[in-house]
C-alpha cells in the first residue's frame, strides 16, 4: 500500500537536523501533492514565543497542505507503525520509543479504504502508545477530516492511507488579528512560521487578513530580505481580493 504524510506546518520547511533527515530518508519530497484541507492557525506554542502554529479546523475552514509520498510501501501494521512513530519523532524530537502521541498532540491516520487491512490492530496501537486522541483523530487513532482535494489538477490521489498530526488547539480559538499581533510582538525571528508556510504553499483561509495587520503595523522584521519573495507574493495576493 503506499502511505503519504499529510503536511499542514512546519515539518515541511524547518531545517532542524532530526526533520532534515526525516525528510530525505522517509520522504519522496520530489513528488508533494497540494491539497485541501481544513486548517487553521490555532495553538498556541511555547517554543515558538507564544505564537501561534497549525491545527486542523471545522470542515468550514478550507485551507492548503502538502501531501508527500512516503519512500517506502507498506505492507503490513509493522510497516506502518514505523511510518507513524517516525513522523511522531520529527514532531517531537525527544519522543519516547514507540510513542505516537502526547498530551498535546497525536499521530492519526485516514485510509481511503476504511475497512482497510490490519485496521483493528492499528487501534490498538495507537491506543496502547499514545497519551489520548487530539481531535479531529479519534479513539481508534483514525483521522476525522475529508480526503484531501487535489488542488489544481482532476486527478484521483493515487495514495491508501495518509498519516498525519493532530495538535490541540486554544479552547478559544484566535482571530486573525490575535494571530497576526503575537508574531508583531516578538522580535525573535518567530514569524518565520507563517512567511515559510506561505512560500511553500502551505495555507489557510486567514492569511490575507493575517498578512493585512502585519503590514499595518509594520514589525521591524518585515524588513529582513529574507521575506521580500513571500511578501510581493503577499502583497499582490492581498492587491487582486480588493
Amino acid at each position: 500500500m503506499q502511505v503519504a504524510i499529510l503536511v499542514i506546518g512546519s515539518l515541511l520547511w524547518d531545517d532542524a537536523q532530526h526533520r532534515a533527515e526525516w525528510r530525505r530518508t522517509r520522504l519522496d519530497v520530489d513528488f508533494q501533492i497540494p491539497v485541501k484541507v481544513p486548517i487553521r492557525y490555532g495553538r498556541r506554542s511555547t517554543t515558538r514565543g507564544n505564537t501561534f502554529t497549525m491545527v486542523f479546523a471545522g470542515n468550514e475552514a478550507t485551507g492548503q497542505a502538502r501531501l508527500i509520498p512516503c519512500i517506502s510501501l507498506v505492507s503490513d501494521l509493522k510497516d506502518l507503525v514505523d511510518e507513524a512513530i517516525a513522523l511522531w519523532k520529527a514532531e517531537r524530537k525527544y519522543a519516547r520509543d514507540g510513542e505516537v502521541g502526547s498530551s498535546w498532540g497525536c499521530v492519526g491516520i485516514l485510509p481511503r479504504d476504511q475497512n482497510f487491512q490490519f485496521a483493528n490492530e492499528w487501534s490498538q496501537y495507537f491506543q496502547e502508545h499514545s497519551h489520548a486522541p487530539i481531535a479531529p483523530v479519534d479513539s481508534k487513532g483514525r483521522l476525522n477530516i475529508p480526503w484531501p482535494v487535489r488542488i489544481g489538477e482532476p486527478l484521483p490521489i493515487d495514495i491508501d492511507i495518509l498519516i498525519s498530526t493532530s495538535t490541540q488547539p486554544e479552547s478559544t480559538l484566535p482571530t486573525a488579528i490575535e494571530i497576526a499581533d503575537a508574531w508583531i510582538e516578538q522580535n525573535e525571528g518567530y514569524e518565520r512560521y507563517f512567511f515559510e508556510n506561505v512560500q511553500c504553499g502551505i495555507r489557510t483561509p486567514d492569511d490575507l487578513k493575517i498578512w493585512r495587520r502585519i503590514e499595518e503595523r509594520s514589525p521591524d522584521w518585515l524588513n529582513n530580505p529574507a521575506y521580500a519573495e513571500v511578501i510581493s507574493l503577499l502583497r499582490e495576493e492581498s492587491t487582486q481580493s480588493g
